[in-house]
């Protein structure tokens, strides 16, 4: 027999856990809406000593850019929500099967790590090693039913997978465009020093909450 917390991880890498690599948090800011004197420079070019006119030129494709990454972000944020809102009712109708006593136990790992990010206490909660030895063995029947829910849910999923992973690649295939755009108003003193930058600049910082948990895990 399966053990339950085994075949609940089964069911979503096999949905594609909705591009995992992908972190949701706040939306990002676009300049699309704001004044062109009021548009952000991108940070690598503060080194680049810009003219006045290349600093409103570079303003001038950022907003142009940012319009149409704003647009794709919203179909990305609308998809990758449905999908994982699907996923939270699958592993529910999973849950519709168990008995009692597995049910609170899979309720009470699922809590847990809802609230990993808020409590270092619980820091382990969502591990590899909580999830392994949550330990609940599924009957024949469960392992059934729980496969017939899978394939019910299965092809949505992976259609929202495959959209998902499509407005991904459109997003950064606009950000790099807006970069190469940006490039061709520089001198080539400029883009010499913006290859150096790109060379050897550090990893940008990790979110807040990523960061913490980084230091916690040291």
């Amino acid at each position: 027999m399966r053990r339950l917390t085994k075949i609940l991880c089964d069911l979503l890498m096999i949905a594609g856990v909705f591009v995992s690599a992908f972190s949701i948090g706040s939306p990002p800011s676009f300049a699309q809406d704001s004044k062109l004197s009021e548009i952000a420079l991108p940070p690598w070019l503060e080194k680049l000593n810009l003219s006045s006119q290349q600093e409103q030129q570079t303003r001038a494709i950022v907003r142009d850019y940012d319009a149409d990454i704003a647009a794709v972000w919203r179909q990305f944020s609308d998809s990758y929500q449905q999908g994982f809102k699907i996923e939270a009712v699958l592993l529910t109708a999973i849950e519709d099967n168990l008995t009692d006593a597995q049910r609170m136990q899979a309720r009470d790992l699922r809590r847990k790590t809802a609230q990993r990010e808020k409590s270092p206490a619980s820091k382990s909660a969502g591990s590899d090693e909580g999830v392994a030895t949550a330990g609940l063995a599924l009957t024949p029947e469960q392992e059934a039913a729980a496969d017939r829910i899978n394939a019910k849910y299965l092809s949505r999923l992976r259609m929202l997978n495959r959209d998902i992973a499509g407005l991904h690649n459109r997003l950064v295939s606009l950000e790099a465009d807006k970069i190469v755009e940006i490039e061709k108003i520089l001198t080539k003193p400029q883009l010499q020093r913006l290859s150096e930058i790109r060379q050897d600049a550090p990893l940008p910082p990790l979110p807040t909450s990523k960061a913490s948990t980084a230091a916690q895990n040291k």
